[in-house]
């Protein structure tokens, strides 16, 4: 079992901080574009329509996103800081709406509070990061 100033200290390493921020704000989204979705009751149904239909494509950015921050963080490592610098840039055109597609999608879900929330705390997560990063 991990101390839980051990998980702390995890969870405070910015690359750590930015993925669970992001893995929220991915939740929130894939939860909202399954209600009413055909495979939204199926956990098996609805992982095959994260993976193949075109509906959740667009949630794809964040999932490679996350996943390249803990490929980045695997077995201890700590990411570069050009690396972190790409994973807050990633994040930042994507709370930007410079991804003009992203930005259509998820504004159809900005009314649901769970939404709402999770986007604030990834863009309260990246402002503190990238003030971090230029001191």
């Amino acid at each position: 079992m991990t101390h839980p100033q051990a998980r702390r200290a995890a969870v405070a390493h910015p690359s750590r901080r930015l993925a669970a921020a992001v893995a929220g704000w991915h939740r929130a989204l894939l939860n909202a574009q399954a209600a009413g979705h055909p495979a939204g009751g199926n956990p098996y149904a609805l992982l095959q329509a994260v993976m193949h239909d075109p509906d959740f494509a667009w949630l794809r950015r964040l999932s490679d996103l996350i996943l390249r921050i803990d490929e980045a963080n695997a077995k201890g490592a700590t990411p570069s800081p050009e690396a972190m610098q790409g994973f807050l840039a990633t994040t930042l055109t994507l709370t930007s709406g410079e991804d003009i597609e992203f930005q259509q999608r998820q504004q159809r879900f900005l009314l649901r509070p769970e939404v709402a929330s999770a986007r604030a705390a990834v863009q309260t997560t990246l402002d503190e990061l990238r003030q971090a990063a230029q001191q």
